[in-house]
């Protein structure tokens, strides 16, 4: 049977949040307990529309075109789902066989052909944001609206329904044998950018598709890269305030981890090593890091940063929006150097985890609090990054090769 997970009337952009959200969990110190993660959401698919923390690399953008495309030649419905779902596997195992291995960004380099969840329940979602995947269609429903004719013309209406009619072919032998393994080819790597650029115009994603400056290959966020540094218009003016965003509320998440780690302390538990004065330590840099920004946020146009949020995402709840603006308040009014002992703000933020997790609250549950890793969402808000210049780099490393 297909190694799927059973949805229910929704859409490929929910299943991919909600895979999103699992994955998260398997990270402490990425996971969102203060409940801000909308925002966070809303500002990468502001930046980089189509993106997920879960993708790896842009070859399977078309593995998984070319597998279906191969299997509704004469399948349809569960006997597709059933065939591509055995291909998929047999994909990984080939990927493996021809030397793909750590740090390729090979779904299933673990587990194998028998891993749980397949590359196209990842990238389904963006298939269909980039245009790759011409209508909103699950994959049993992939030619259901084809029309009764003969086998050749139901193949060739099923492509123009369902993929893009120019997708490249797939190498000779696929998906036996993959010609490049994880690295496009230069053909496929211009169409792919064709995709993107028509689906994605005006955003920093566009931008760093058509411009040449080289991207930083180091563990930076985006708004040190150079190549995004040298956009300009909505892409700037958005990453400059998902980066005001991500600097201050990290505040939040170190203090909150603060009170966990005095909490801990208390406890006798000794399994981390002097969490509070970690903590208390960590959040006197981020007070540095704040006030050596201090021109540029008490510049800040949080007016226009709720704007573009909600262009993006309009459901942000009121409690959310009220908790963040309380704690910016309260950083940009200078209070943030304090914040380790300040009672409201340590109110504010221990209230607002609370109110998220209620009687699974790590202020509340002894159990849990026993098993602490030491960090719980601690990481900078980078949006994806390191996944959007993973696959940026494959498009631009493939359309080089076509003029070397």
């Amino acid at each position: 049977m297909p190694s799927t997970l059973s949805w229910l009337d929704t859409s490929a952009d929910e299943q991919r949040r909600v895979r999103e959200l699992i994955a998260l969990y398997t990270q402490s110190e990425s996971r969102d307990e203060l409940g801000i993660g909308q925002i966070r959401d809303a500002f990468a698919d502001g930046l980089f529309p189509g993106t997920s923390t879960i993708h790896t690399r842009a070859r399977y953008f078309l593995f998984i075109p070319w597998l279906f495309t191969q299997g509704a030649k004469t399948r349809s419905g569960t006997k597709l789902t059933t065939w591509t779902d055995n291909q998929e596997r047999k994909l990984i195992g080939a990927l493996k066989d021809a030397g793909i291995g750590a740090g390729q960004g090979l779904i299933g380099r673990v587990a194998g052909p028998s891993v749980k969840t397949l590359p196209s329940a990842i990238y389904w979602a963006a298939l269909g944001r980039f245009g790759i995947l011409t209508r909103d269609v699950q994959p049993g429903m992939l030619g259901a609206l084809g029309p009764a004719v003969g086998a050749d013309d139901e193949l060739a209406a099923r492509r123009t329904q369902d993929w893009h009619p120019t997708l490249p072919a797939a190498p000779e032998g696929f998906p036996a044998g993959v010609e490049g393994g994880m690295d496009l080819l230069p053909e496929e790597a211009v169409w792919l950018r064709e995709r993107i650029l028509e689906s994605a115009a005006g955003t920093m994603l566009a931008h760093l598709l058509v411009d040449d400056t080289p991207l930083d290959d180091g563990d930076t966020p985006p708004w040190v890269d150079p190549s995004c540094l040298s956009a300009d218009g909505p892409p700037a003016s958005l990453l400059q305030h998902s980066r005001h965003f991500s600097l201050v509320m990290q505040g939040s998440a170190l203090l909150y981890n603060l009170l966990i780690a005095e909490r801990y302390e208390a406890a006798g538990l000794t399994t981390q090593s002097q969490p509070v004065q970690c903590y208390r330590e960590r959040l006197s840099d981020w007070v540095e890091s704040i006030q050596a920004d201090g021109e540029p946020l008490r510049a800040w146009d949080r007016q226009e940063m709720w704007d573009l949020v909600r262009t993006t995402n309009p459901r942000i709840g009121l409690h959310t929006r009220a908790f963040v603006d309380g704690w910016i308040d309260a950083v940009l009014a200078g209070r943030g150097a304090t914040a380790a002992d300040d009672k409201d703000i340590r109110s504010l933020v221990e209230m607002r985890e609370r109110r998220q997790k209620g009687a699974q609250s790590r202020l509340v549950n002894d159990r849990l609090l026993r098993t602490w890793s030491g960090a719980s969402g601690t990481s900078m808000l980078v949006y994806r990054w390191p996944q959007v210049r993973r696959i940026v780099t494959d498009i631009r490393e493939g359309i080089a090769d076509a003029g070397a």
